[in-house]
């Protein structure tokens, strides 16, 4: 019978330390996993101070008449999209989305290197009439993306100006 509780005992005392190993290699995983989750939130935020940044350094290319238009619509639209905005916010740039959705047939790039100068001067004189359409709203919208704190308040008048149907 001794031997049999002895036996029980050392089992007993195993499993305990066993049990003890996988709880601090558990309680290692967690700890490593909210590093990564705390490192990565931090990155993710400094990402959208670097987009927010730049938003407000195009803002005032477009003010200063420094870039097109329609460059400066599609840079902002893009970087306002990967910031996650909610729709309060999101309606600050509805007029970047506007302008950037209004010239996204105009090909870009490599597409637009392709193109003849016949073709290219066509879509410029497209995109110069599009732009004209836009010009005092965009401009105005980028002024006050200038004048905006980094996180504006709820309930402000957006950067909104409804123009035709292209």
């Amino acid at each position: 019978m001794e031997l049999i509780t002895s036996l029980a005992l050392v089992i007993l005392i195993g499993l305990s330390g066993y049990a003890l190993y996988l709880y601090l290699q558990l309680r290692k995983l967690k700890n490593t996993q909210n590093a990564r989750e705390k490192a990565l939130a931090a990155e993710q935020e400094d990402r959208k101070a670097h987009y927010r940044k730049s938003i407000h350094v195009i803002a005032s290319a477009i003010v200063a008449d420094q870039v097109t238009l329609t460059e400066g619509a599609i840079r902002i639209s893009m970087m306002a999209a990967q910031l996650d905005l909610p729709e309060h916010e999101r309606e600050h740039y509805q007029v970047f989305f506007q302008l950037t959705e209004a010239t996204a047939h105009i090909p870009i790039l490599d597409e637009w290197q392709k193109l003849s100068t016949r073709d290219k001067l066509r879509y410029d004189r497209e995109r110069e009439e599009i732009e004209t359409k836009y010009r005092e709203f965009a401009v105005n919208a980028a002024s006050r993306v200038l004048q905006k704190p980094s996180q504006p308040e709820q309930g402000e008048e957006p950067l909104f100006y409804p123009v035709g149907r292209h």
